[in-house]
């Protein structure tokens, strides 16, 4: 499911629906509660608070994810484990690296490289206008035939459709190349 989704499920109150696809983080967070030297009750325990962070943070009106829910958990995880740790050893500092391992680096970087080639794309989208936008959701998203997109969009046929998508494709592409 997608995050934009779940984010609005859990601003209407669906939130059983919205939690059962936010455990989907939960091995990762599992994984590296594990390796920086916690249990699994560590884990659980550290991924309800990240959830419980999360979900006030959703609740604030001005919250804007800033990369995907995924990430957000497992970072905010991350911290939390650390100081856990740091207050049952009562040491200000501690010697063990909570730093990213070169895979997770790799795999948050990639995520975030992601998200923000999602932000453009949907940025773009949403300069295209909305007849534009309605029929490449129909044909790329509901993979309608021209003819059908023609007659929901309100064009005379398949042919005019086709041209249509070929424009806005085209007026995307450039757009694209003025980021």
């Amino acid at each position: 499911m997608e995050d934009n989704k779940i984010i609005e499920l859990l601003k209407v109150g669906k939130h059983d629906k919205a939690f059962l696809n936010l455990y989907k983080n939960y091995p990762q967070v599992e994984k590296l509660i594990l390796s920086k030297g916690g249990s699994k009750e560590d884990a659980k325990d550290v991924f309800q608070e990240a959830l419980i962070i999360f979900y006030e943070k959703v609740r604030d009106t001005d919250f804007k994810l800033t990369a995907a829910i995924g990430t957000y958990l497992y970072s905010v995880s991350r911290f939390l484990w650390k100081d856990e740790f740091i207050k049952r050893k009562g040491q200000q500092t501690v010697d063990l690296s909570f730093e990213f391992t070169s895979e997770e680096e790799t795999e948050l970087q990639k995520a975030i490289e992601r998200e923000a080639k999602f932000k453009q794309i949907e940025s773009v989208l949403t300069q295209l206008g909305d007849k534009c936008l309605r029929l490449l959701k129909l044909f790329y998203y509901e993979g309608l035939s021209m003819k059908n997109i023609a007659s929901k969009v309100g064009l005379k046929s398949e042919k005019i459709a086709k041209n249509q998508k070929y424009k806005c494709l085209e007026r995307a592409k450039l757009k694209v190349s003025e980021l």
